[in-house]
Order: structure tokens, then C-alpha cells, then sequence
């Protein structure tokens, strides 16, 4: 009787051990890249131009870029943005503290226009179902002026966190001065988002803003 006890505990033990590991299987923890040093932004065009400029990089786990996706793009802005990117430093994504090569999404914004178009629905690249992370989405942006102050032209870069629910969290002002940044933070606050996800379950994710201020009158610039 005793060793019929002793084996029925034994597989009570062996089964509530199993159970365990199966809750805990697999509890991987993703941590995104991001951008750790933005000083090289592109100077603000010779004139101003509408439109956003959307990339998805691939951050290696080096901390170099790899493959640039152009989600949107701008005439004539488009490569100057990429290089602007390749000149950035970033810190590589992590996944159970290991380094793995992962997407970081940018936007460059142009343009002080009046007639700048804002809302916008860009076309997401495609992404493969079985990838674990799919980096945010921006979903509209919305107009950038001119702060009224005597600084009205440079370049604002900025690091802002997505939350889970897509909201733009902590800003952090990576190059750039402050009536200008002021200008940038209001808004990238109202742009709309869709947050990050791995293995489907949304993730707060550091996403990178390029504003662009010239000083250069609409009336003196040709309309692509």
C-alpha cells in the first residue's frame, strides 16, 4: 500500500512539474531597439516641402543599420533621410538579454507650409505573419509650424515611446533647440499610432521623429 502511495505522489509531482513548465514556457522577453545618438540629422531643405518621410530600419545586433524600408516617401528627401539614418548610433534590440537585429521605425517631417497636408495614410510595408515582432504603424500625422521666435529654421530630432494602447508616451529631445523641439513635441502628440507587437500582444515601443524647420518663403520654392 505504502508503494502505491509513494508512486501515485510521484506522478502527482511529475505532473504538477510538467504544468509548470508548460505555464512558464517560453516567457521571452523583447526589449526594441533604439536610437542612442541623432546629431547628424539632415539640414532643413533649400525649400520648403510637404510631406513625411517614413522608414523602417533594420537595426543589426551590432548596433549598425542594415536594410531600410521606405514605407513613404518624398521626392528628393528620401535618400537624404536614409543617410541621415545610417549616421545615427543605436542601440540593438534584445531578446532574453541577448543582442538580435530588429526593425526601428523613423519619420522625417518637411514642410511649413500653409497648404501642408496632414492626415495621411501611408501604406505599411508587408511583413511576414510568422514574425514575432512587428514594429508601430503610424497611422496620421499632423502639421508642424513655425514657432513664433526668432529661431525659425533647423532640424528637431526626437525619440518618442508608443504605449501598448498607442499613445505617445515620454519624449526625449535627442538633437535640437528648444522653441523648435517645443513645436515638434505638440506635434508628434497628435499624431495616431499602432503600437508595436510581439508575438501579438501589444508592446511600448521608442520610435524616432526628424522635424525639419526652413526659413525659406513658400512664394521662392518650385511645387513638385
Amino acid at each position: 500500500m505504502r508503494h502505491k502511495l509513494a508512486a501515485v505522489a510521484a506522478s502527482i509531482t511529475l505532473l504538477a512539474g510538467s504544468l509548470w513548465a508548460a505555464q512558464g514556457k517560453d516567457p521571452r522577453r523583447f526589449d526594441p531597439a533604439r536610437v542612442v545618438s541623432a546629431a547628424e540629422t539632415m539640414s532643413p531643405p533649400e525649400c520648403s516641402v510637404s510631406g513625411t518621410v517614413i522608414l523602417e530600419v533594420t537595426v543589426e545586433k551590432t548596433g549598425g543599420v542594415g536594410n531600410i524600408i521606405v514605407v513613404h516617401g518624398v521626392p528628393k528627401l528620401t535618400e537624404e533621410a536614409e543617410r541621415s539614418v545610417r549616421r545615427w548610433k543605436f542601440e540593438p534590440a534584445h531578446l532574453n538579454g541577448e543582442r538580435v537585429a530588429a526593425p526601428v521605425l523613423a519619420a522625417f517631417t518637411f514642410s511649413l507650409s500653409p497648404q501642408w497636408v496632414s492626415g495621411a495614410d501611408p501604406v505599411q510595408p508587408r511583413r511576414k505573419p510568422s514574425a514575432p515582432y512587428e514594429p508601430i504603424r503610424i497611422i496620421s500625422t499632423s502639421p508642424v509650424n513655425n514657432p513664433t521666435s526668432d529661431v525659425a529654421f533647423g532640424a528637431v530630432t526626437l525619440q518618442a515611446i508608443v504605449d501598448a494602447g498607442g499613445a505617445v508616451g515620454k519624449i526625449e529631445v535627442m538633437d535640437g533647440i528648444p522653441p523648435l523641439a517645443e513645436e515638434a513635441e505638440r506635434s508628434i502628440r497628435q499624431w495616431k499610432f499602432l503600437p508595436a507587437k510581439f508575438q501579438g500582444s501589444p508592446l511600448a515601443t521608442p520610435m524616432v521623429a526628424a522635424f525639419l524647420f526652413s526659413d525659406t518663403p513658400l512664394g521662392r520654392c518650385s511645387r513638385f
